[in-house]
C-alpha cells in the first residue's frame, strides 16, 4: 500500500461510523495502523488527531497527544514536541478545566519553542498563558502575556493569532470595565476571522460581545448577540458554548424579572455542562438557578442549589469560582433578610480573596523571575531572526543585482552584434557606392574627353553637323555628371547629419513650374511632353531647396524611364488636410521586386534609362529623407510596362 493510500484509509476510518479509532480499544491498539508511517509522520498524525478530537472526544484527544509527545521526545523532534505540549495544555485548560495542569504543559512547550526559534508557537504559548492566568484571576500576568502574544503575531502578520489576541485583550479590557475598548477588540476579531472563514472563532466572539453588552446594561442588544451565538454554536455542535449562550440568555431574563424563562435557560445550560463534564459551566448554571429560586419564593431549593455549587467549586480548586459562589450566597441570604448567613458568606469571600491575593502576588513574582531568562532568550531569538532576515535581504539584493548585470550584458551583446551587423552592411554599401562612383565618374569623363577630342577634330575639319552632334553629347553628359555629383554631395551631407531645415513660406505651384522648365532640353531631346496640373498659388511652409532636390530627382527618374514620345504629369492638390505632390509617367514601370527595395539606402542599384541614362540609386533615398524631415510621407505605385506614379505629402501651411 502506498503512503498516499494509507493516508486516505486513515481519513475514511476517522470519519466513518465504524472507525476503530473511536471504539472501545486502547489508544495503543488503535494506533497500530500508524506503524507503517515514519516516526515523524506518526507524530504529525497524532498531533492532528489530538487537535481534531478536542471537542467531541477530549479524553481520546489527550491520549493521542500524550502518545505523540512520547514519540517526539524519544526521537528528538523538538518543534513537533513544543506544538504537542501546547495542544495538550489547551485540552486540560479548556476541556478538562484543569488550568494549573494546562499551565504546566505550556511551561514545558515554551523553552522548546524558544530553542527551535518557532516564533508562531511562542506567540501561541503566550496567548494560552494569558488566557489561563485570566481564568485563575491573575489579571496582571494575563495582560502581560496577552500583550507579548499580540506583538509577535502582529510582527509575523499571523491573522488567526492576531484574532485570538483580540479576544484576550477584549476580555481583559472588559474586566477593567473598559467596555467600549472590549467591544472594539471583539468586533475586530470577527472582521479578521471572516477573512479566513473561522466560523468557530466568529461564534465565540459573538458570545463575548453579548457578555460585554450585558455588563453595560444593554440587555436587548445583549439578548440579540446571545441568540446569535447560540445559533452559530448549534451549527458547529459546540455544547459548551451553547451552554454559555443559554446562561447569558438566562441572565437577561432574570434581570427583566422573567423568571420562568430564565429558569428554563439556566436548566438547559446545566444539562449541557453536565454532558460535557464542565464544572465551571455547571456552577454558573446552578448560581443562576439559585437566583431565580430566591425570586420565586423557593428559598430551600435555592439554598440547596447554592450548597451544591459551593461543593463543586471547592472540588475544582478554582479560587475565582469559589469567590463567585460566596458572593452569590451572600446576595442570596441578604435578599431573604437572613443577615447573619449573608455576613458569614461575605466574610468567607473576603478571607478567600485575601488568600487568593497572596497567592497571586507570589505567583506573579515567581512568573516574573522564571520568565526573565526566557525573555532574554526570546530577545536573542528575535535578534537571530532579524539577522537571518537581513542575510536573506542581502542575498536577494545580490541575486537581483546579478540578474540586472546579466540582462545588461545580454542587451549590450545584442546591441554590439546589431551595430556590428549595421556597420558591416554600411561598409558594404559604401564600398558599393565607391565602386559605382568610380565607375560612373570615370565613364562620364571618358565620354567627355573622347567627345571633346572628336569635337576638336570636327571643328578643324569644319564638319559643323558632326560638331553640333558631339556638342549636344558633351552637354548631355555634363548635365548627367552634374546631377550625379550633386546627389552624391547631398547624400554625403545627409549621412553626416549636417543638413538642416530652413523653412520659409513660398508658392509651391511656382516651384513646380521652375523645376519643370529645368528639364525642357532633355524633354525635347526625348520628345516627351510635360503636363503641370496646378491651380492658383498654393503657399507652403517648407525648405524650398530641399523640396527642389526632391522634385528634381523625381522628374529626372520619370524622364529617364519614359520612352521617346511619352508624357509626364506633375500635379499638386490639397487632400485630407495635407498637400499632395505627384509625378506620374507612362514609362516602363517598376517590377514588384524592385518596388520593395525603393527608398532604402542599403540598395544602391541603378538601372540604365530608356536612352541608357546613368544614375547612382541615391536619389530616392534622399527624397524619402527630405520628405520625412518635413513631417510628410512618400509613396509609389507602378504597373510594369505601363508607367509609375511617385507622390509625397506635406503639412498644409
Amino acid at each position: 500500500m502506498s503512503r498516499k493510500l494509507l493516508y486516505i484509509t486513515i481519513y475514511l476510518l476517522l470519519f466513518s461510523g465504524s472507525s476503530p479509532l473511536f471504539g472501545q480499544n486502547s489508544p495503543s491498539g488503535e494506533l497500530k495502523q500508524l506503524d507503517r508511517l515514519s516516526k515523524r509522520e506518526q507524530v504529525k498524525e497524532l498531533s492532528r488527531l489530538c487537535w481534531q478530537n478536542r471537542e467531541r472526544q477530549t479524553d481520546k484527544a489527550i491520549k493521542y497527544g500524550l502518545q505523540g509527545i512520547k514519540i517526539a521526545k524519544a526521537e528528538g523532534y523538538d518543534k513537533e514536541l513544543a506544538t504537542l505540549y501546547n495542544y495538550v495544555g489547551v485540552l486540560y485548560q479548556h476541556y478538562k478545566y484543569e488550568i494549573q495542569k494546562g499551565i504546566s504543559y505550556y511551561d514545558l512547550g515554551l523553552p522548546l519553542s524558544l530553542q527551535v526559534k518557532d516564533s508562531v508557537e511562542i506567540a501561541y504559548v503566550y496567548n494560552n498563558l494569558g488566557d489561563a492566568f485570566y481564568k485563575i484571576g491573575n489579571i496582571p500576568l494575563a495582560f502581560e502575556y496577552a500583550k507579548k502574544s499580540m506583538a509577535i503575531f502582529e510582527r509575523l502578520h499571523n491573522a488567526p493569532g492576531i484574532a485570538y489576541s483580540y479576544i484576550n485583550m477584549g476580555e481583559l479590557s472588559r474586566i477593567n470595565e473598559k467596555y467600549g475598548t472590549a467591544l472594539d477588540y471583539f468586533r475586530k476579531a470577527i472582521a479578521l476571522r471572516q477573512t479566513f472563514n473561522d466560523s468557530t472563532g466568529i461564534a465565540s466572539a459573538n458570545l463575548e460581545i453579548a457578555r460585554t453588552l450585558f455588563l453595560k446594561g444593554q440587555t436587548d442588544s445583549a439578548m440579540h448577540y446571545f441568540r446569535r451565538s447560540l445559533e452559530k454554536h448549534k451549527q458547529i455542535n459546540n455544547k459548551n458554548y451553547m451552554a454559555y449562550s443559554m446562561q447569558g440568555m438566562g441572565d437577561v431574563f432574570l434581570r427583566k424579572a422573567q423568571y420562568d424563562s430564565a429558569y428554563v435557560y439556566f436548566k438547559g445550560a446545566l444539562k449541557l455542562c453536565r454532558e460535557r463534564k464542565n464544572p465551571t459551566g455547571e456552577i454558573d448554571s446552578q448560581l443562576g438557578m439559585a437566583k431565580v429560586l430566591a425570586n420565586t419564593g423557593k428559598e430551600k431549593e435555592g439554598e440547596q442549589m447554592l450548597d451544591e455549587a459551593l461543593s463543586n467549586a471547592r472540588k475544582s480548586k478554582l479560587t475565582p469560582i469559589i469567590l463567585k459562589v460566596y458572593k452569590t450566597k451572600g446576595e442570596f441570604y441578604h435578599q431573604l433578610k437572613e443577615f447573619r448567613k449573608s455576613s458569614g458568606n461575605y466574610q468567607n469571600y473576603v478571607a478567600t480573596y485575601d488568600s487568593l491575593f497572596s497567592v497571586l502576588q507570589y505567583q506573579t513574582l515567581s512568573e516574573v523571575k522564571d520568565r526573565f531568562q526566557m525573555a532574554e532568550q526570546l530577545n536573542r531569538v528575535h535578534q537571530d531572526l532579524k539577522a537571518k532576515q537581513k542575510d536573506q535581504i542581502y542575498g536577494i539584493i545580490i541575486i537581483v543585482l546579478l540578474l540586472v548585470l546579466s540582462v545588461v550584458l545580454v542587451l549590450r551583446h545584442r546591441t554590439v552584434s546589431r551595430l556590428s551587423a549595421e556597420l558591416l552592411q554600411s561598409n558594404r554599401s559604401k564600398d558599393k557606392i565607391l565602386s559605382i562612383i568610380s565607375h560612373d565618374l570615370v565613364s562620364s569623363f571618358n565620354v567627355l574627353l573622347g567627345t571633346s577630342e572628336l569635337l576638336m577634330e570636327d571643328l578643324e575639319e569644319e564638319d559643323l553637323k558632326r560638331a553640333k552632334s558631339n556638342g549636344r553629347l558633351i552637354q548631355k553628359t555634363s548635365e548627367e555628371t552634374y546631377r550625379f555629383i550633386s546627389n552624391l554631395l547631398t547624400w554625403a551631407r545627409s549621412q553626416q547629419h549636417t543638413i538642416r531645415l530652413y523653412k520659409e513660406e513660398f508658392d509651391l505651384t511656382r516651384l513646380l513650374t521652375e523645376v519643370e522648365s529645368m528639364f525642357d532640353n532633355q524633354a525635347r531631346m526625348k520628345e516627351i511632353q510635360f503636363h503641370v496640373n496646378a491651380g492658383a498659388e498654393l503657399m507652403v511652409d517648407a525648405d524650398r531647396n530641399l523640396l527642389q532636390i526632391v522634385l528634381v530627382n523625381l522628374l529626372n527618374n520619370a524622364l529617364k524611364f519614359t520612352r521617346r514620345g511619352g508624357t509626364i504629369e506633375l500635379s499638386v492638390e490639397k487632400e485630407d488636410g495635407q498637400v499632395k505632390i505627384s509625378v506620374k509617367d507612362n514609362g516602363i514601370g517598376i517590377s514588384p521586386e524592385r518596388m520593395a527595395q525603393l527608398f532604402k539606402n542599403q540598395t544602391i542599384d541603378s538601372l540604365p534609362g530608356t536612352s541608357n541614362e546613368k544614375g547612382t540609386g541615391l536619389g530616392l533615398f534622399l527624397c524619402r529623407e527630405f520628405v520625412e524631415m518635413h513631417g510628410g510621407e512618400i509613396h509609389v505605385s507602378s504597373v510594369e510596362g505601363e508607367g509609375s506614379e511617385f507622390w509625397f505629402t506635406l503639412p498644409v501651411s
